[in-house]
């Protein structure tokens, strides 16, 4: 199927009315104030197709021991949806949150990391980049592990399992040159800027919306390039959250909503076991 007639499809779906979550005063579930330590892991490829292990690499196996490790020590995966609804609502969460997601959207992502999230009963979070979607969907060739990226309808099947969330990743702001990420360039504009980071952000929107896939809540930052005026056009186009790239632990906090920007995440080299990256991840948890 073309990409035309997969985004023409998704119109009558629910999620082309879009999910806003706005800030409001917490008046069920757990009290304000009431805090949760939540670690979150940065995947981008996983496959074992003409790459050796790397810094944003890991092999499907190694993947897969991540699972099991998660699994093994109590860990429940969560998604960003469930993060925003405990801060602005106090709806709990699991014991021993931790959220897994992956960045630009790969097609290995849909080959290796959707079955295993299957087979181990585990959610995750995938940040599509828009433009790669719509490449990838209209040339309608065979994919291959190390270069392809998700088409439409891959993205949409993923989303419709309950087992895959979609973020904003942004349209077509990954590259490092002449703009680095989504970040203002060198002698542009305040309002120039502004406006061609809207627009971004607005047709990625309007892709997930297409595709039949409930508009993101979380802008996922390019690179994790963002600084005060990017936070402040993320809110401004709506977005509940946004995730970065600095590493860390994360500290929710129900009722105090700016917790939930620029949340911190640590990248999984391929490099790293299971055991040397998560038991380090443990040991940073408050």
């Amino acid at each position: 199927m073309r990409a035309a007639e997969i985004l023409a499809a998704g119109v009558l779906a629910a999620g082309a009315l879009g999910l806003v979550l706005s800030e409001q005063t917490v008046q069920t579930g757990m009290p304000s104030g009431q805090t949760v330590s939540l670690p979150i892991a940065m995947y981008h490829s996983v496959t074992d197709e003409g790459k050796s292990p790397g810094e944003y690499v890991i092999p499907v196996k190694q993947f897969e021991r991540d699972l099991q490790y998660l699994s093994d020590v109590g860990f429940h995966t969560v998604t960003m949806s469930d993060v925003i609804a405990f801060v602005q609502d106090g709806t709990p969460l699991p014991d021993r949150p931790v959220m897994l997601t992956f960045d630009d959207g790969y097609y290995n992502n849909y080959a290796n990391v959707y079955p295993l999230l299957e087979r181990y009963d585990m959610r995750a979070v995938l940040s599509p980049v828009g433009i790669l979607t719509e490449q990838f969907t209209e040339a309608a060739e065979e994919p291959h592990e190390n270069w392809s990226y998700c088409t439409a309808s891959q993205l949409w099947e993923m989303a419709d399992s309950g087992r895959v969330e979609m973020q904003n990743h942004s349209y077509d702001f990954h590259e490092l040159a002449p703009r680095r990420g989504c970040l203002r360039k060198s002698g542009e504009s305040e309002d120039t800027y502004r406006e061609i980071f809207l627009r971004d952000t607005a047709r990625a929107q309007e892709l997930f919306s297409c595709i039949g896939i409930l508009k993101p809540v979380c802008y996922t930052y390019p690179y994790g390039a963002c600084n005060a005026e990017t936070e402040q056009l993320v809110r401004e186009a709506g977005f509940s959250a946004s995730l970065g790239c600095e590493e860390g632990i994360n500290v929710l906090t129900v009722g105090n909503t700016d917790c939930l920007f620029r949340m911190k995440r640590y990248n999984r080299d391929g490099r790293r076991s299971t055991e040397d990256f998560w038991s380090a991840i443990q040991e940073a948890i408050p």
